[in-house]
């Protein structure tokens, strides 16, 4: 579907976080701009034009009181080449809350209108500056949490995956050409379709599409961290084994059982791979009142989300019941036995560690095994994953995947009844992939799909 132009008025908004700071910077976008600033910028030498991609020195004043509100460096910069496409003018002034609001209701007085969440952006994907992966590799830039993730943000803003997308739709239209114009002009000597062919060029895709879903849950990897779960019985030493893993002291810890009683989540870099660590309460099989009872519940919850699990056990003492019924329940699943309070005695057999393929033995008192206990993470979740260097994956997002998962079952069935399809039927269904497809870049996607994707973006982005 081809996007209009967005309208004409004129948008504003704080694209700075609220709260007090050196500068603030005030964005205002649309065919007005240039005028508004004009009304309220007086700068502080001649010439009182404003030429576009020049910073002027000067002071923001009220054209109604002459009250000056505040000392400011100033930008108009004329469209087509701005973020938005339009006629831009960025404000930069002190970073205080209440003269950046003083600032931004003049602006409004004066013709702008508040800008909506992620409407900058918006307007650059409306006006063809971006397409929607790109629009949305901007969320993924201010959102990232390691170098990893920027990485992958900033490939999919340079158009990474969109030059992929681009590519299978061209494939696709070139399997769909000779369809078309068979069955467009039938009464013309036009050689009908070859199925074979159209078998191949399937396959192509295909091929393509599932090697962009393997990058699916390295994406995760790097974008979200490895959830990875703490899990033992109480006093076990889970907290310390938590404070050791992050090199600081994060977790309350005593001698007392119990002392953890609601999750804590902190995230660490191990060779480059975010581990999202979570230490939560011992589980107990008899809660001794309602806050050990919903302290479990929640653990619980956060072992199910959980992509690793650090299953710790006091390997100083007897297996209790607890233990015996947390083997029972993990083995076999993507965890590691972590024999915690190395620097004791041993006292656990080795029959405790059937159906854990990684053992590490660890005292979070001393630290001994620590560094073992990371890198043992690190090969875990590489070989679990395939995990390969950043630079290998391919930027992918959750509403990507689904659109590429969607286009993959159509493909499939597509393939397995080709020979029975008319050729309107295999047109279709080729048009069909085209649309999701599409949908990806912003080419065929919904205006409610618009409005939800740019609706998590903050104000002023």
């Amino acid at each position: 579907m081809k996007r209009q132009p967005q309208d004409e008025d004129t948008i504003c908004a704080i694209c700075t976080p609220f709260g007090i700071g050196g500068l603030g910077v005030i964005r205002m976008s649309g065919s007005k701009a240039l005028e508004i600033a004009q009304k309220v910028f007086v700068p502080k030498l001649p010439p009182q034009e404003l030429p576009s991609r020049r910073v002027r020195y000067g002071h923001i004043v009220d054209p109604q009181t002459g009250e000056v509100i505040d000392e400011v460096l100033l930008v108009y910069m004329k469209a087509p080449w701005t973020y938005t496409r339009e006629d831009v003018v960025e404000i930069s002034g002190h970073g205080g809350y209440l003269v950046l609001r003083k600032i931004l209701e003049l602006l409004v007085r004066m013709g702008a209108r508040p800008a909506l969440p992620g409407e900058f952006t918006k307007r650059a994907f409306l006006n063809g500056r971006i397409d929607l992966a790109q629009a949305e590799a901007v969320l993924e830039l201010v959102m990232a949490q390691n170098e990893q993730a920027l990485r992958l943000a900033q490939r999919q803003l340079e158009g990474e995956l969109s030059e992929r997308i681009k590519a299978l739709r061209d494939r696709l239209f070139d399997v769909l050409v000779p369809i078309s114009a068979w069955l467009e002009v039938p009464e013309e000597d036009i050689p009908a379709p070859s199925k074979g062919e159209v078998s191949e060029g399937i396959d192509l895709v295909l091929r393509e599409i599932e090697n962009l879903l393997r990058s699916w849950e390295q994406n995760v990897i790097f974008r979200e961290g490895v959830r990875t779960c703490l899990l033992g019985k109480a006093n076990v030493g889970k907290s310390s084994l938590f404070n050791r893993l992050l090199g600081r002291d994060r977790a309350i810890v005593t001698p007392i059982p119990g002392t953890t009683s609601d999750v804590i989540e902190e995230t660490v870099l191990i060779d480059g791979i975010p581990f999202c660590l979570v230490d939560m309460a011992g589980f107990k099989k008899e809660p001794k009142d309602l806050i050990e009872e919903e302290a479990i519940k929640r653990a619980k919850l956060q072992i199910e989300k959980a992509d690793l699990i650090l299953f710790v056990l006091d390997q100083s003492s007897p297996l209790e019941e607890e233990d015996l019924s947390l083997l029972e329940e993990f083995r076999g699943k993507r965890a590691i036995l972590v024999l915690n309070k190395s620097d004791l005695p041993p006292y656990l057999s080795e029959d405790v560690l059937k159906g854990f393929e990684e053992v590490v033995k660890t005292s979070a008192l001393t630290g001994e095994g620590i560094e073992e206990l990371k890198q043992k993470m690190v090969s875990v979740i590489r070989k679990s994953s395939s995990l390969g260097p950043p630079s290998e994956i391919v930027p992918l997002n959750t509403r990507h995947k689904t659109l590429l998962e969607r286009a993959q079952a159509r493909l499939v069935f597509l393939k397995a009844h080709l020979e029975e399809l008319p050729w309107d039927q295999v047109a279709l269904e080729l048009e069909g992939v085209m649309d999701d497809l599409g949908e990806v870049i912003g080419e065929t996607t919904s205006e409610e799909v618009l409005e939800e994707i740019f609706s998590r973006f903050c104000v002023g982005k």
